[in-house]
């Protein structure tokens, strides 16, 4: 299944199958067996699955895709609430969704010959727009982005990459935070995993950065633990021998992957700019961003067809 054969109905029915799979798996009894758990018409795995639709298809308004569902696919899902209510129930559900989104990773995890790290800005207000966007947004910081070369206010995310392009980990930080502290972070959270998996893996298994991470620090740190930190060298710094610019072509090649996921992630799922107004906002639209990323690489999966081929599965 090269070309996309699926109707949206289908993918409504695969997104639904798989997050009611997940669900029981990660949401507490207490949340599962209610009071009033019996009483609604949109079930927790409905409200979730439409959440990972609109992510998918990019429409950053709530209104517009519930009257896009209300209008064409009541029939898929004839409880549908209202708006407000979708709204509310959606962040309500985010611990769960980040349930989902943590056991999706770890199965991924346990498949990738070597991961990469990087990370990207998340938008929340412009330069003229600060002081009135920090009020709602308390935790927003001033931070600078170097592909862009400009400041911005809001947070950053950090992702770690495995081979075949499916997310393994990820930290959501302020701004101003920096990049090696908070990949520090993910990086001692996978030599623990590493070490957990020590019967599985004879070998560590590398992890690929750019030259924003360079320096002894973090590879000491990471080595100490038993893993492998394969920085890229500055551009500013020329290469010794030919051996060392084949090495360098070779380590860009690999990170390709991961600059192409944080593009589709930028393109299609708008994860730069979420369009939230609180802090609770920004982690249930970022949570709900990675998930469904996640979730439609797994459909892709089961579907044979490339896992990052996302674009034409959400067409």
């Amino acid at each position: 299944m090269i070309e996309p054969t699926l109707s949206t109905e289908e993918l409504f029915l695969i997104l639904y199958c798989i997050v009611d799979d997940l669900y029981p798996e990660v949401a507490p009894d207490w949340v599962r067996f209610r009071r009033s758990a019996d009483q609604m018409g949109l079930s927790d795995s409905e409200v979730i699955t439409l959440s990972i639709m609109q992510e998918g298809r990019s429409n950053d308004s709530e209104l517009s895709f519930h009257r896009v569902v209300e209008k064409d696919y009541l029939h898929l899902f004839p409880g549908l609430i209202s708006r407000s209510r979708y709204h509310r129930r959606r962040k309500n559900l985010m611990g769960i969704q980040r349930e989902m989104l943590r056991s999706l990773m770890n199965r991924f995890r346990l498949l990738a010959m070597w991961l990469s790290m990087d990370s990207a800005p998340i938008t929340t207000a412009e330069s003229p727009r600060w002081k009135s966007a920090q009020m709602s947004i308390w935790a927003a910081e001033a931070g600078f982005s170097p592909s862009k070369r400009q400041f911005f206010l809001g947070f950053r995310l950090h992702l770690l990459m495995s081979s075949t392009g499916a997310i393994c980990d990820f930290v959501l930080s302020p701004a101003n935070v920096g990049e090696r502290r908070a990949q520090g972070h993910l990086l001692d959270v996978e030599s623990a995993w590493q070490q957990k998996q020590s019967a599985l893996y004879s070998e560590a298994r590398p992890v690929l950065a750019d030259n924003g991470y360079c320096g002894d620090w973090l590879t000491g740190l990471f080595g100490k633990n038993g893993g492998a930190l394969w920085y890229a060298l500055r551009r500013s710094k020329e290469a010794a021998s030919r051996e060392e610019a084949t090495l360098r072509a070779w380590h860009r090649g690999l990170r390709a992957r991961i600059e192409s996921v944080f593009g589709s992630l930028q393109d299609q799922f708008r994860m730069e700019e979420t369009r939230a107004r609180s802090v609770w906002g920004i982690m249930t639209r970022t949570v709900a961003k990675l998930l469904a990323y996640m979730v439609g690489f797994l459909a892709n999966e089961l579907l044979g067809r490339p896992g990052t081929a996302l674009k034409s599965l959400y067409r």
